[in-house]
């Protein structure tokens, strides 16, 4: 309650709430529950004891708890992915992340964060520039002959030429001739080039959209929290993962997950993920941990780490 009367300069404070003896046991099983008042408004607050349900089951979730008390509820969550933020707040599901995030559309709150938020850079790399470097970065051999990455991944000469010149310009690697062929180099170890690099990376995922299994393209790689879980010991996500380069018009998709058990999330990219991958049926690992890279959970950190500690091996 702290958070929020220093963040919103209100009045608020919780107690226990008596009304959990009305509710199902399979919400008191699931849920914590607290009564509290902010700026003089009722609500209940409402934490998960693990992971949050699928959106459709929370929907669900609190309509049986407004039955048994028609207040607000908000759930108090303790971290945030960036997905389930934009889920929650496209749902208008209040919500509260200690020391983070406040949505609390019935007071007028619709976001407040206490983050600073980072611009991303200006030289953010392009699709064929972080291609380009990564596979520089999964080479044995100190030096890349661009001209062979380029009919590798089909990318024209045109665009090589300018990854080229992206990555020479942001010190990322030096330049050199061999006859007519440009040869990409440096003398930084793969790890700390990689930690280097990091302010210029790209989000590989452009967009996300829901798609019944029968309807899924065949050979889709995994990504997301799907493959970090078939790389390392994370368990399986309750909604599978899997990446997609094309346009998603060609996919018969939803903005939204109705149903993670006929469902699944596929991540529209926007370069494709099979080029790099050391895994068969996964993407590659440099580029996964980009997509992730938001999430600020403990144990898919851990992962992470685990993740480029045999990248770098």
């Amino acid at each position: 309650m702290k958070f929020i009367t220093d963040t919103l300069g209100i009045e608020a404070h919780a107690e226990p709430w008596e009304g959990v003896g009305k509710l199902s046991y399979y919400l008191v099983d699931r849920y914590e529950f607290r009564k509290a008042v902010l700026d003089g408004i009722p609500c209940l607050l409402v934490k998960p004891k693990g992971e949050p349900d699928t959106l459709t089951a929370l929907k669900m979730h609190i309509d049986n708890i407004r039955k048994a008390e028609p207040l607000p509820v908000v759930l108090e969550l303790d971290n945030m992915p960036a997905r389930r933020r934009k889920s929650l707040i496209d749902a208008r599901i209040p919500f509260i992340v200690p020391e983070c995030q406040i949505y609390l559309p019935f007071l007028g709150v619709v976001l407040n964060e206490r983050y600073t938020t980072v611009k991303p850079p200006k030289d953010t790399l392009m699709p064929s520039s972080q291609l380009l470097f990564f596979h520089y970065l999964y080479q044995d051999d100190p030096e890349l002959r661009a001209g062979e990455t380029a009919e590798l991944f089909g990318l024209s000469a045109m665009q090589i030429s300018r990854a080229i010149r992206q990555l020479s310009a942001l010190g990322l690697v030096t330049v050199h001739k061999d006859g007519v062929r440009s040869v990409i180099s440096s003398k930084e170890q793969r790890q700390d080039l990689f930690e280097r690099a990091k302010p210029y990376l790209l989000d590989p995922v452009r967009n996300r959209l829901y798609i019944d299994y029968e309807d899924l393209p065949d050979g889709l790689p995994l990504s997301g929290y799907s493959a970090l879980s078939r790389l390392t010991m994370l368990s399986d996500p309750s909604t599978a993962n899997y990446a997609f380069f094309g346009k998603s018009i060609e996919l018969n998709g939803t903005d939204s997950l109705v149903d993670n058990f006929a469902q699944a999330e596929v991540e529209i990219w926007r370069y494709n993920p099979s080029h790099l991958s050391k895994h068969p049926g996964v993407v590659d690992t440099l580029s996964l941990v980009v997509s992730l890279s938001h999430d600020d959970d403990p144990r898919v950190e851990n992962c992470i780490d685990e993740l480029l500690s045999n990248e770098w091996r």
